[in-house]
């Protein structure tokens, strides 16, 4: 497609002609002023946009537009009633837009007519002094047509694209041919100085043709576009003991359209948008072998990145001060979730009346709840068998770092409404002590959120081998041995308070004994291993200075 055309219908080129039909309207199709009604965002950058407007008069064709580039398969154009849509059709128009001069060429371009002396160094001897009678044009890339019968279907362009490099000057000696970018200086015989242009490009036009319109019919255009997201986030305070005063906002990074008090749905879950980087061909940023390259590839050149997030998580403890008497509090209070609806396995939270400039980023307040909570801390102990059935604890750099265990705390999710995947930051008494991410949790679940390392609780463990009966299995050209080993955990409580203590470990083998006894899980991944997968969990209540320790034994086929 032609370099201009850099945003579907972003210029729609709407023309007034003082031509008139024999029927007395004006000639060409009717502009249709559509409004955004509404549009439904996901985290991945795309949204779901929805565009009503009514008919000015009874033409048989519509101009419509602007609109944001469609994904392929999700650009529908309705027209109910007598109406009765016919066809749409993309088209490339020739249009010019006005560039304001930045450099002597632009100057003089802008100038074209005006009488000028020009200077092509220091020197006044260097003066010429003529009317500027034209400027070359830029050259813009030319595709060779692929399918025409006579040309190299590989080739690119017919000329070499560029800028103008002459400008036409008449002289009292004849026409004189100029490098406007060697120019020196100039001085206009005439005091007013055009200082911007007209430079042709080319738009994109969307035409409506309709069967029987009449005048005040309403059409709706929808369509699948990227451009604009939502990013949420939380605030969790837990001052409380056992409730944590939970608050909720919005980002809605709006790159794709203006919002006009429309109504918003910041969508929650996963769903399945197959050809969401495939730019519609309605879009005209790609010619036919760009297209069937994009469904080849799964992707168009220019669909644009999906917006993607990472957190990082805030271990440290940062003080904000302790709040004073009458000083507003760090934590929001924006009111109760609203009720939102879902759709299948999509959870959509409205927000209404909303206004966003294209190029604008929004804050917005979703809701602050009360949610019970308790506070644990927890140990997490890897798998030290491969899936290739080979034994190795951690590369000798992570064995010498301490083990960690985390402070964590627990939410329960009694709102109406589910929690998306977002960061999470923790309060506690006006100071941030955490953050991390608050996975997808829906209502009357779960979710546990990190706070911090509990470097107050030491924790150790060892692995070592018992004995080893070599060869002891030959299978599928490979040889193992059946290795028994045993397991120490032991944790120390250095904190001045008692503490809640999970130690989850993970572990492949045929397990033997636990002491004390563990909830035993045995794992679907290990249903295609020679070692069965456990996931083992402790729970141990410790007192303060309290050490406590946990054995267990395992058998493991170990490949040599």
């Amino acid at each position: 497609m032609k370099s201009a055309c850099t945003h579907f219908l972003s210029a729609v080129c709407l023309l007034a002609v003082s031509l008139t039909s024999l029927a007395g309207h004006p000639a060409g199709p009717a502009p249709v002023q559509t409004r955004l009604k509404r549009v439904a965002l996901f985290k991945n950058g795309l949204g779901f946009f929805v565009r009503e407007g009514t008919l000015t008069d009874d033409r048989s064709t519509a101009l419509l537009g602007p609109f944001s580039a469609p994904s392929h398969g999700a650009f529908w154009v309705t027209c109910p009633g007598r109406a009765a849509l016919s066809s749409v059709v993309a088209r490339e128009v020739a249009a010019s837009e006005e560039i304001q001069a930045r450099e002597m060429a632009d100057l003089l371009r802008a100038n074209v007519g005006k009488s000028v002396t020009l200077y092509t160094s220091a020197d006044p001897e260097s003066a010429i002094t003529g009317e500027v009678i034209a400027f070359a044009p830029d050259r813009t890339p030319r595709p060779v047509d692929p399918y025409a019968t006579g040309q190299p279907s590989d080739a690119r362009q017919t000329l070499p694209h560029g800028r103008g490099q002459f400008i036409l000057l008449q002289t009292d000696d004849g026409t004189l041919a100029l490098d406007p970018y060697r120019v020196w200086s100039v001085q206009f015989a005439d005091a007013e100085v055009a200082q911007s242009f007209l430079r042709e490009i080319e738009q994109v036009q969307l035409v409506a043709n309709l069967a029987t319109p009449s005048r005040g019919d309403w059409l709706s255009v929808s369509y699948l576009a990227k451009g604009i997201t939502w990013a949420p986030s939380y605030l969790i305070d837990i001052s409380d003991p056992k409730q944590a005063r939970l608050s909720a906002k919005a980002l809605i990074i709006n790159e794709a359209e203006d919002l006009d008090s429309a109504h918003v749905d910041l969508i929650t879950g996963f769903p399945n948008l197959q050809f969401a980087d495939i730019l519609s061909p309605v879009g005209r940023k790609e010619d036919l072998a760009g297209f069937l390259r994009s469904l080849t590839q799964g992707r168009s050149a220019g669909a644009g990145a999906a917006v993607m997030s990472n957190v990082m998580m805030q271990r440290a403890e940062f003080g904000l001060g302790d709040r004073a008497p009458g000083q507003p509090s760090v934590v929001p209070d924006y009111g109760a979730a609203a009720a939102g609806h879902v759709a299948e396995d999509l959870f959509f939270y409205p927000l209404e009346d909303i206004t966003l400039a294209k190029g604008e980023t929004g804050y917005y307040p979703l809701f602050t709840e009360t949610v019970p909570y308790t506070e644990f801390y927890h140990w997490e102990i890897p798998d030290y068998v491969s899936e290739e059935d080979r034994y190795g604890q951690r590369r000798r750099e992570e064995r010498d770092k301490p083990e960690e265990v985390w402070h964590s705390i627990r939410l329960t999710n009694t709102t109406n409404v589910p929690w998306t995947t977002a960061p999470a930051q923790i309060v506690k008494d006006g100071n941030i002590i955490g953050q991390d991410t608050l996975n997808y949790n829906p209502p009357k679940a779960k979710a546990k959120v990190k706070i911090t390392q509990a470097v107050s609780v030491k924790a150790e463990q060892t692995e070592v081998e018992v004995d080893r009966e070599r060869d002891a299995v030959r299978l599928y050209g490979y040889h193992y041995d059946r290795v028994n080993i045993k397991g120490t955990l032991s944790v120390t409580n250095f904190k001045g308070e008692a503490i809640s203590l999970e130690i989850a470990k993970t572990l492949s083998g045929e397990l033997k004994s636990t002491t004390p006894e563990a909830e035993d899980i045995v794992l679907a991944r290990g249903l295609a291993r020679m070692n069965p997968v456990h996931l083992l969990t402790w729970t141990l209540d410790l007192k303060p200075g309290q050490r406590r320790e946990i054995t267990y034994a395992y058998q493991a086929l170990i490949r040599r």
